[in-house]
């Protein structure tokens, strides 16, 4: 079934990605499903690794539509032994991998204080290891020899994530090991980068309680819009690509400034007698 943004044309040059191998984990849907089919359409040859094969393979029927190829391999980033079954299949296939995005993760709504031990440690577990064993795997069969290039998916954790301590944690551990792994891993010829989408309308808002409505209603960003999943893609194929050949070890925040926004938006609380009193006083 195809997705609202199957059909956008590439921003990016056809044969900007051309000979290049990229595994897109989670890449059945939402982010994941829009990066894949951009870089299809950037000329590279995807895999795509999920548990559901069913929107796997979807999404791989559009990526043969355009003329690219697609390798659908159905494992969980969590589990070591279907990773090494992946990179196997992936070595098998296309003798290469140059492009790994590591966007599989989920986490669910929770006051802090109603949060159980178990219920933290899953989604660690799901963003924060996940993404940690995919990475390493690839590196070991390919990159330490190859070089490459690698994205994750974080989120905007660094004001804080009401609701969500768990996937706070989690997704700042992967920027830190992201950051880590980029300045340990340069002499290989790996680079290692990091998205970090703000408010994005994919199907998996509907899990949570406030409909995508409210969050615009709230003006949750500077643009006063939600972001696409191509908006979010399109950073993860620049930074991909060669076009990215000089950044590493950097956070890319795509979300139309709502952390900014979020973080110091004090309009209602500043008038301009305030600063005529400051002045007054002498700036004391």
């Amino acid at each position: 079934m195809a997705e609202a943004g199957d059909d956008l044309p590439s921003p990016y040059a056809a044969d900007l990605n051309a000979g290049k191998v990229a595994l897109v984990t989670g890449g059945g849907t939402g982010m994941g499903r829009a990066t894949a089919i951009g870089l299809a359409r950037t000329g590279a040859k995807l895999v795509l690794m999920g548990r559901r094969t069913e929107v796997l393979e979807d999404c791989a029927d559009v990526i043969t539509s355009l003329g690219a190829e697609a390798l659908c391999i159905q494992g969980d980033t969590r589990e070591e032994d279907q990773i090494d079954a992946a990179m196997a299949a992936i070595k098998k296939h296309y003798g290469q991998l140059d492009i790994l995005v590591n966007n599989a993760g989920g986490q669910f709504v929770s006051a802090a204080k109603d949060l159980t031990n178990k219920g933290f440690a899953a989604v660690i577990r799901n963003n924060l290891i996940g993404s940690w064993q995919v990475t390493k795997a690839a590196a070991d069969a390919f990159m330490f020899e190859n070089g490459g290039k690698v994205i994750f998916v974080t989120a905007t954790h660094r004001s804080g994530f009401r609701g969500f301590a768990h996937t706070a944690s989690a997704r700042g551990g992967v920027s830190a090991l992201m950051k880590s792994l980029a300045a340990e891993w340069a002499e290989y010829g790996i680079l290692l980068n990091a998205v970090a989408p703000g408010t994005i309308k994919v199907d998996a808002m509907a899990q949570y309680p406030i409909p995508p409505e409210r969050w615009t209603a709230q003006k949750r960003n500077l643009l006063d819009r939600m972001g696409a999943p191509h908006d979010v893609a399109n950073t993860i194929i620049f930074l991909a690509s060669a076009l990215g050949d000089f950044i590493t070890g950097e956070e890319w925040y795509v979300d139309g400034g709502e952390t900014l926004n979020m973080a110091h938006d004090s309009r209602e609380l500043i008038d301009d007698e305030m600063f005529e009193k400051r002045e007054r006083a002498g700036g004391e």
